[in-house]
């Protein structure tokens, strides 16, 4: 049972105590409750017609109500409802108290679960924190073995490529790291973004993983507009999805990513399409319609989670579909700062890679 979901009524049905996390469920604080009767603060309990909380104090017995259905600040609640008469005890004025004890468990709520989700954010923060700090120097050891390396062999072109995409995300990751230790990840500096263009790296990036599992890349590159966005937060967003795709081919298959402009009511989104054939569903992914608890309890799912967000910051959304042996498809949408012009946005050009 959920501990503080209870108040407390005297024999009047007023209030003479007030939950605190009931309170933050109801948006009614205690100072506002006590004293008033409860259904002034909260609907009617009800059994048939008649009131649950007055027939279990005339009565003197508790009352059980299953999953009863009723109304919280923003939408549909319910709970298990306990009802238990109080004892006879005289108050401070000599006045016989009586009344019951209301106890909510198993609550469904938006508000509720916005509490659940708040807390569960505060704590990865946290956790995120004490990982950027940590990072540090292992990072600039990175980037002196890339600064090495590419001296070294500074003749061979493609070591020459991946050591320059690699000295530039370790700079972009220090930066990011600089940010969000002295701000938030939210408040990370900005800048005109081309997405094709990050994910022409991240083909390059993934490019030798998708060679040793036999995967088939294709890329095709709608006309899209830049976008104000962090790079290194949208990099990121699309890294989830990509790699959750790998990870679900080891056998070989198949991985197309397209991009492309969508018309929206009133505007228009970047559409980032990513499917793949993997015969089995990524950890991500499989979190994707569980309970929040199991995805607390497992330590997984945070790689959707923080894709999720990143877009909701930017004014998109992510929707995925995913059908256990016949592959996923994701679809990324951001929306479009410059609208532009529909007619002129059709061209776009593909590629494959093995």
């Amino acid at each position: 049972m959920e501990e503080g979901f209870s108040f407390e009524v005297d024999k009047n049905l007023r209030i003479i105590s007030w939950g605190e996390k009931l309170g933050q469920v109801m948006g009614k604080s205690a100072r506002s409750a006590l004293g008033k009767v409860y259904h002034e603060e909260l609907p009617r309990f009800l059994i048939e017609d008649s009131d649950a909380l007055a027939l279990s104090v005339s009565g003197n017995e508790p009352i059980t109500l299953k999953k009863y259905s009723f109304t919280c600040p923003q939408d549909g609640m319910t709970a298990d409802i306990r009802i238990e008469p109080r004892e006879e005890e005289p108050d401070a004025m000599g006045k016989d108290e009586g009344g019951a004890k209301v106890t909510l468990s198993n609550l469904t709520c938006p508000v509720l679960q916005s509490m659940k989700n708040a807390q569960r954010f505060i704590g990865l923060g946290k956790t995120a924190s004490t990982l950027a700090h940590g990072v540090r120097n292992p990072l600039n050891a990175m980037r002196g073995a890339v600064l090495y390396l590419s001296e070294k062999y500074k003749d061979e072109r493609t070591l020459g490529e991946f050591a320059a995409i690699m000295e530039d995300e370790i700079k972009r990751f220090d930066d990011f790291i600089s940010q969000f230790l002295a701000t938030s990840a939210v408040e990370a500096e900005s800048s005109v973004t081309d997405i094709n263009s990050l994910l022409k790296k991240i083909e390059v990036l993934t490019s030798y993983q998708t060679h040793v599992h036999q995967i088939r890349t294709v890329y095709e590159y709608g006309e899209i507009p830049p976008i104000m966005a962090n790079a290194f937060q949208l990099e990121h967003a699309l890294l989830n999805i990509i790699n959750n795709a790998i990870e679900v081919m080891r056998g070989g298959g198949r991985l197309t990513v397209k991009t492309r402009l969508e018309p929206s009511f009133g505007g228009y989104y970047i559409a980032i399409e990513i499917s793949d054939t993997g015969s089995r569903i990524s950890g991500d992914a499989m979190l994707q319609d569980a309970p929040e608890a199991q995805a607390e309890n497992r330590g997984k799912g945070f790689g959707l989670l923080i894709t999720r967000e990143i877009l909701k910051g930017y004014g998109g959304y992510l929707d995925l579909k995913t059908r256990k042996g016949k592959g996923s498809v994701a679809r990324l949408f951001i929306a479009a700062d410059d609208k532009g012009d529909k007619n002129e946005r059709q061209g776009r050009h593909s590629h494959s890679r093995r």
